[in-house]
């Protein structure tokens, strides 16, 4: 049975779109009950192809547009004899396929059986039935007088509950084609080739090479992923945007109406990224741009990654300006204060990003949004020193956080140096919370617009929470003394560089700094999945913890521990792990309400 439509062409209009609608009316109020009565099993499992074998000897559901084409049904293939259409476009002769929807992001695998009496071309596409008559996959394949299995793997750039598979025919001379085993079938989520963990993936290389400050790490990773998800959100329309939403026009002719590709759009929007805050790391940003595209579906057609490419690249310029003058590049000279119990460097390592509490937010409204109180309620430093609830905390790290302490349990030493991640080739303390987002995404089977809005929140979560974190260290009235300082008299804190010299931060120790990221991550985490109660099994990068995994039972496990870790390598008072999980749990519970919604 062969059934014909009117033409296609984007430049016939609102007649064209009359007519199609109509058509696609007709076509499915004529084919599909027959179908429904004669071939109860037409479709596969997972496949949304009605019919792609032809077993049953009948053509329904699909369709020819030129009268002069004509299908039938032999041994078991579809035997297309098409007309000769020399000097028209391809899709002047068109045999398709209607009645099946795609989502978008949702990758996919198109196979097909094809052979032709006469070599020759024949263009496939999956695309939208109405205007713009947007492909999800566009290909040529060259036929021969063997039949050959052809496989195409994309992912839908839009979602479309009405889309069509199109064989198309035209330009070239009559011609006889045989087609078989016809297959359209939704695949399961990809984490190896999710363009989201592989730039994740690459940042932390960058971080391990660079070993950049903590605060700058997580401005840098926000940056990153707003830019990657503002990419994702304008191919695919799903979501709202953090900085923008790039314009996505289509052209007027058919050749030309092809999607961007959402893996270029990423791993541009990713790449200018990287290169604009890494530069000195260029070659081997190009060098993973290259490996990204390699890694990109089949079915992406150089057209689709030519606009893809420009989309990422309008994402990136957009957050990246955006940052341009946030005040992240304004080091300032830190002066301490000079009262027992202020801050002083504990080596010859001046203060880090003194005045990274005034960069501009991402989310927030200012630094101060969740400023904690002082710790243990003091009003000035004196006021401080003389409250037992510091005497308590200071003897608290004097006993469980000393180099040689007697006190500390083995699980505990394991734990302080799992979560420290401070030494230079680490991915600092953001990079295991990515690191741990990404075990958490790979478990739970995320696809990429659930992973660019995961890890775009949890970026600009973890760039908040550090502006907030230095807020407190170096914007109010006690910039407050490290433990090593405060202890003194030769105690040495478990804390320690590869050579076995101790370390303590360069900063204030009110608050902690991982104990903020780590409350902002957790308040993501469980905004996100809607439950704390996630386990997973917790990895680390740091050299005195080398192997080690730790299981968490959830997210909030995760963030104190991470908290805690600090009073038993020697490097926090427990004030500073509390006031840390708050200050940072209100951050990341105020990011995920108010930015990338869906």
């Amino acid at each position: 049975m062969t059934r014909s439509i009117g033409p296609r062409h984007p430049a016939a209009g609102w007649q064209l779109r009359r007519l199609l609608s109509v058509v696609l009316a007709v076509v499915l109020a004529s084919t599909l009950p027959a179908l429904i009565r004669s071939t109860p099993a037409a479709a596969a499992a997972g496949n949304l192809i009605l019919n792609g074998t032809f077993d049953n000897g009948r053509t329904e559901p699909w369709w020819t547009r030129l009268a002069a084409t004509s299908t039938t049904v032999s041994v078991g293939q579809l035997l297309v004899r098409t007309a000769n259409t020399v000097g028209k476009p391809v899709w002047e002769d068109l045999v398709g396929h209607f009645e099946f929807g795609v989502t978008a992001a949702q990758p996919y695998r198109l196979q097909f059986d094809a052979s032709a009496d006469v070599s020759r071309n024949v263009r496939v596409s999956v695309s939208r039935v109405d205007t713009p008559f947007t492909s999800a996959v566009d290909q040529n394949v060259a036929l021969t007088a063997t039949m050959r299995r052809f496989t195409f793997d994309f992912v839908s750039p839009f979602g479309d509950p009405k889309a069509v598979l199109l064989f198309h025919f035209g330009g070239q001379a009559a011609s006889t084609v045989r087609l078989d085993n016809i297959s359209l079938t939704p695949l399961a989520v990809d984490a190896v080739n999710d363009p989201i963990l592989y730039w994740n993936d690459v940042l932390l290389a960058s971080y391990r090479s660079l070993a950049p400050a903590p605060t700058a790490a997580a401005r840098d990773a926000a940056i990153l992923h707003a830019a990657m998800h503002d990419a994702a959100v304008s191919v695919t329309g799903v979501g709202n945007p953090y900085r923008v939403r790039v314009p996505v026009s289509y052209p007027g002719t058919m050749e030309d109406v092809v999607a961007p590709s959402l893996h270029a759009a990423i791993d541009q929007a990713a790449f200018d990224v990287l290169v604009a805050r890494y530069p000195q790391r260029r070659a081997s940003l190009e060098a993973a741009l290259g490996t990204a595209a390699a890694r990109r579906p089949s079915g992406v057609n150089s057209a689709e990654a030519t606009r893809g490419t420009a989309v990422g690249a309008a994402a990136a310029a957009a957050n990246l300006q955006a940052r341009a003058n946030d005040g992240s590049g304004n080091g300032g000279q830190y002066q301490p204060d000079g009262d027992d119990g202020s801050w002083r460097p504990t080596d010859n390592t001046l203060a880090v990003t003194p005045d990274w509490g005034r960069v501009t937010p991402f989310a927030l409204t200012s630094g101060r949004q969740f400023r904690p109180g002082l710790p243990a309620g003091a009003v000035d430093y004196r006021d401080l020193l003389g409250k037992q609830e510091y005497r308590n905390q200071v003897q608290e790290v004097r006993d469980y956080g000393g180099r040689t302490s007697s006190l500390r349990t083995a699980d505990q030493t394991q734990l302080a140096h799992f979560w420290a991640n401070d030494v230079d080739g680490t991915y600092k303390p953001p990079g295991q919370l990515f690191a741990h987002t990404q075990i958490v995404a790979k478990q739970r089977k995320l696809g990429i617009l659930a992973n660019a809005r995961l890890f775009g929140l949890v970026g600009l979560a973890l760039a908040d929470a550090a502006i907030a974190a230095w807020d407190a260290k170096y914007l109010t009235s006690i910039d407050l003394w490290r433990p090593e300082t405060a202890i003194g008299n030769g105690w040495q804190p478990l804390s320690q560089r590869e050579d076995g010299t101790s370390f303590s931060p360069a900063f204030p120790a009110y608050i902690s700094g991982h104990a903020t990221f780590a409350g902002a991550w957790a308040a993501v985490m469980k905004g996100l999945f809607g439950t704390n109660d996630i386990a997973f099994d917790a990895t680390t990068d740091d050299p005195f913890a080398n192997g080690v995994i730790r299981h968490m039972t959830g997210f909030d496990q995760a963030a104190r521990e991470n908290a805690l870790s600090r009073i038993y390598l020697g490097v926090h008072y427990r004030f500073d792990a509390d006031a840390g999980l708050a200050t940072g749990g209100s951050v990341g519970a105020y990011v995920y309400a108010n930015r990338l919604r869906p």
